[in-house]
């Protein structure tokens, strides 16, 4: 498991990062290409991702609650269409 990032006082933000060099004369297109580039990158070392203590935090919660009462889960697949389809 993936070490918890050490608690952010609330309202404050890490600095924004700057711009790559020539990002911005890049296509919507390409720019979408590098950014997905990027994140494969980072993505490589899952555990190295930190996870916010209020994420660690709700899963842990929802798992209590699963365990509780398992019947009232649902499968991903009913819970991605009712989310893509609500009027359904």
């Amino acid at each position: 498991m993936a070490s918890r990032p050490r608690k952010r006082r609330r309202g404050v933000q890490p600095p924004l990062l700057a711009e790559p060099t020539g990002f911005s004369s890049l296509s919507k297109a390409e720019q979408i290409r590098y950014l997905q580039s990027l994140w494969d990158s980072i993505s490589e070392r899952p555990g190295e991702i930190p996870v916010p203590e209020s994420q660690l935090t709700l899963a842990e919660e929802r798992l209590a609650e699963y365990r509780r009462d398992p019947s009232r889960a649902r499968p991903a697949r009913d819970v991605l269409d009712r989310l893509t389809n609500p009027h359904r």
